[in-house]
């Protein structure tokens, strides 16, 4: 299990003082939108970052550290089970929700791996977008729940969700599902093992043939996030090629110093070993030797996030690299954008995204569109 020092997860104190009342920096408010800069200085002010508390506070108390009045449990589907997945390296089980929509299938399938920077999130996380999807796409949709770091630190994640994808693949029959159609995404970290397992699908033997890899404000390139914001040198063009993590580098709602303290628990502090995981094209899928014969991709990035800008290279990298690519930008909303999906209480730009998705994932599926919102 990895440990983190007080002095190594923490802000300095002038700038936890600083931060303390989110107040929105005056650089943000041109182009921001006007749904988020409301919500968040109606709602958000007062919630506090789980980056300046250790993992072992948050998890005392979660619903303190995260925005959820934007959020909604999604609509009701024909049919959800959970399954117990085994898993190795080390061996255990995870769960998978499946959510089958209504009808004889057997259906397309689309597997999800949740954000949380690989220590928080689970199968509440994209609920209402796994239930959207199921109904609005009339496709099985299964979220998966990997095994979270500190207690399972890099690369766990990435084979738990492989592991996952061999099951669906091997359980067509009992998940009533067409095993030649499948799918997979993921938001954030969740992006990034989608990257990543895209790469794993290809190199199968057989390969494993997916429709479509979704990298939703995905992470593929963390190189620039320092081991400690406290003795950080502020990012400059010299030491970060990403315009938007300079910019970003401040947002109240998920600054520079919540990318360390992710990166921290998962990879660990030690700066060799650190060095040698931001080194494997793994932990960082711009590295990759090989980009030629992926699947489809669709990436969705969020215009006020440090992660966008690597997103749109990843995305860069893979055209030129002779794969079927799309990009959709999201102007004025935050990383997390697409969580804020509450009918009433959201942001029109996620209810958008799940529009969107859901199009997207009807017509790699072939499947019929449906009201997702219902």
């Amino acid at each position: 299990m990895t440990t983190i020092t007080k002095a190594e997860q923490m802000i300095t104190v002038h700038t936890r003082a600083r931060m303390e009342g989110n107040v929105i920096p005056e650089k943000y408010l041109k182009g921001l939108d006007a749904e988020w800069q409301e919500m968040w200085t109606n709602h958000g002010k007062d919630m506090q970052g789980a980056h300046l508390v250790t993992i072992e506070e948050f998890r005392q108390c979660p619903e303190k550290y995260s925005f959820t009045y934007p959020t909604w449990t999604g609509p009701e589907v024909h049919h959800v089970q959970d399954y117990q997945v085994p898993v190795s390296n080390p061996e255990g089980s995870i769960a998978c929700r499946v959510y089958t929509p209504a009808g004889p299938g057997p259906f397309p399938v689309h597997l999800n791996f949740h954000g949380g920077g690989w220590v928080l999130g689970g199968l509440q996380s994209e609920a209402a977008w796994c239930r959207s999807i199921c109904n609005g796409s009339s496709i099985v949709v299964i979220d998966v729940d990997y095994r979270l770091a500190p207690e399972h630190p890099y690369p766990i994640a990435l084979y738990d969700c492989w592991a996952a994808v061999q099951w669906a693949h091997t359980s067509a029959h009992t998940l009533n599902i067409n095993p030649n159609s499948i799918s997979i995404g993921g938001l954030s970290s969740g992006g990034l093992i989608t990257a990543v397992l895209a790469h794993f699908a290809r190199d199968f033997s057989p390969p494993l043939e997916l429709k479509l890899q979704l990298m939703v404000v995905p992470a593929t390139d963390m190189r620039y996030v320092p081991l400690s914001i406290t003795d950080a040198e502020p990012l400059t063009p010299q030491n970060c090629p990403y315009p938007s993590a300079i910019f970003c580098s401040d947002l109240p709602w998920s600054p520079l110093a919540r990318e360390s303290w992710f990166l921290n628990y998962y990879i660990g502090t030690d700066e060799k070993v650190r060095s040698e995981i931001l080194s494997d094209w793994r932990m960082t899928p711009v590295l990759s030797s090989s980009l030629e014969g992926l699947a489809p991709a669709h990436i969705v990035t969020a215009e006020f996030d440090v992660e966008r800008d690597e997103a749109e290279h990843y995305g860069q990298l893979l055209r030129e690299a002779g794969n079927q690519v799309t990009m959709k930008r999201y102007a004025g909303v935050p990383h997390a954008f697409a969580h804020y999906n509450h009918p009433t209480r959201g942001l029109s730009k996620s209810r958008e995204y799940i529009k969107d998705t859901t199009k997207l994932l009807s017509k790699v599926h072939g499947t019929s569109q449906r009201d997702e919102m219902a």
